[in-house]
């Protein structure tokens, strides 16, 4: 668990109004960057890294209603239904319908969306990545407002001090490091791959909403030793390297997608068992409350008689 990547010390909102305000480690969601402030992890995690960066100790808290949410929605049985702008994966939705017993169906956009993919960037080493973007950001920023989605608070430093270290006026920069920031753009810039096909349409999504012009662009860092022996780029001397790994990069993006959703289709089928494991645990303490309910009111009727 890393500060800035899976959490953020923050004032809960709760607390804002207080006189004595104190940090509290907040859990961030790194696919859309919402803080959690409600949530709380269990089985001590939480515990101890209040302990490790010396926060308020809490107490561990216990559910008071036990219902997960696969046998909640399931009780709506045929009639669950749902409007989204992003359906993700084949494997996704597979598992979706497997779960809830939904389909599927695509309803036309009432506008042409126009969105351009830019050609993609990628680099081996984190000061070449951070670099590139800084390049590109002021190469872009001429002529519209870009907007760079890191993949955690520390990465939005680093590209920060990055940019500003690129000679970027200090008054033409805004950084974004909670939920509560918003902004509006037509060119949006992501360092990394994103978790799912889902989370991908989100973020380039709103670059070309309601018909609005919009381009996206990928930069990312990869790993150096995998595809340099991968396509022999040793055998080439450092300025012809550049130019190929220019020429290469949205086939290693291609490849970083498919390792990704290969992984998402490993956790979902493990997310699965685990699902069917809770659930038959639900309904054997749905049972036993059954048994309890039998047992009581005999005992009532006994007493009765």
């Amino acid at each position: 668990m890393r500060e800035d990547d899976h959490f953020v010390l923050n004032i809960p909102k709760t607390d804002e109004q207080n006189n004595q305000k104190q940090k509290t480690i907040v859990v961030l969601d790194k696919d859309t960057g919402v803080e959690q402030y409600s949530a709380r992890w269990s089985h001590g995690l939480a515990q101890f890294l209040e302990l490790k960066y010396r926060r308020k100790l809490s107490v561990e808290c216990l559910k008071a209603v036990f219902i997960a949410n696969k046998a909640f929605f399931q009780r709506y049985k045929s009639c669950l239904y749902d409007l989204t702008g992003t359906l993700g994966s084949e494997n996704f939705q597979s598992f979706i319908s497997d779960l809830y017993y939904v389909k599927f169906a695509d309803l036309s956009t009432s506008k042409k969306k126009c969105y351009n993919q830019l050609s993609n960037k990628v680099a081996f080493e984190y000061s070449d990545w951070l670099d590139l973007i800084a390049k590109e950001s002021i190469k872009i920023g001429k002529k519209r407002p870009v907007l760079i989605v890191c993949e955690n608070v520390g990465a939005t430093d680093n590209i920060w001090n990055e940019l500003i270290r690129n000679g970027v006026p200090l008054l033409t920069i805004e950084k974004y490091r909670s939920d509560g920031d918003n902004i509006e753009e037509r060119f949006r810039k992501t360092p990394a791959t994103t978790e799912n096909v889902r989370v991908e349409e989100q973020v380039f999504g709103r670059t070309a909403r309601n018909g609005a012009v919009g381009t996206g662009q990928f930069i990312l860092q990869v790993d150096k030793f995998v595809y340099e022996h991968m396509y022999e780029l040793d055998q080439y001397p450092t300025d012809q390297r550049k130019l190929k790994v220019e020429e290469l990069a949205d086939i290693i993006l291609e490849r970083e997608n498919i390792n990704r959703d290969n992984k998402e289709a490993a956790r979902l089928s493990e997310l699965k068992q685990t699902s069917t494991l809770r659930l038959e645990v639900e309904e054997l303490f749905e049972k036993f409350n059954e048994f309890k309910r039998k047992k009581a009111k005999n005992s009532i009727s006994t007493v009765a008689r």
